[in-house]
């Protein structure tokens, strides 16, 4: 009988993540990697609009980032929420992370691999939501330290 990792320890082999090869693990362009079967030159103008409105590029060129500013947990709360429910009717999920006053945004489409046109119709929505529920400026937003008295 031979002994394997697997057989001395099979938890490691149920939780082991997959290596996957995607060019945008090697991609070094300023360009964004976008996803097959998506028209390069809409993409492009959506994702200009974006930029401009203060979405970044992530590092590997296939996602879309932003965080949101809000003066209490609750409306960061109301924002996640929103969100999540158009991802749910739209099956398309972003990655997000909520703090104390913010609300980090990621969006990327794992397949195909890439940046996609839901990518930007849900970032704008996010725009949209954000305004309607009142972002701030970094320093107006809710920290997790009491106020001095």
């Amino acid at each position: 009988m031979m002994i394997t990792a697997a057989r001395l320890y099979p938890a490691r082999a149920l939780f082991a993540r997959p290596t996957r090869i995607s060019s945008c693990l090697f991609s070094t362009a300023t360009t964004p990697v976008v996803s097959q079967g998506v028209s390069e030159s809409r993409l492009t103008d959506e994702l200009n609009q974006l930029l401009q409105a203060g979405w970044t590029l992530d590092e590997t060129r296939c996602g879309i980032e932003k965080v949101y500013y809000f003066k209490t947990y609750t409306k960061c709360q109301d924002f996640f929420n929103t969100v999540a429910i158009r991802s749910k009717a739209k099956n398309h999920h972003s990655v997000m992370t909520i703090k104390t006053g913010s609300v980090h945004v990621h969006w990327t489409t794992h397949h195909p691999r890439g940046l996609s046109l839901q990518d930007t119709i849900m970032a704008r929505y996010c725009d949209e939501q954000s305004s309607s529920i009142g972002t701030v400026e970094q320093n107006q937003s809710k920290k997790c330290h009491p106020t001095p008295a």
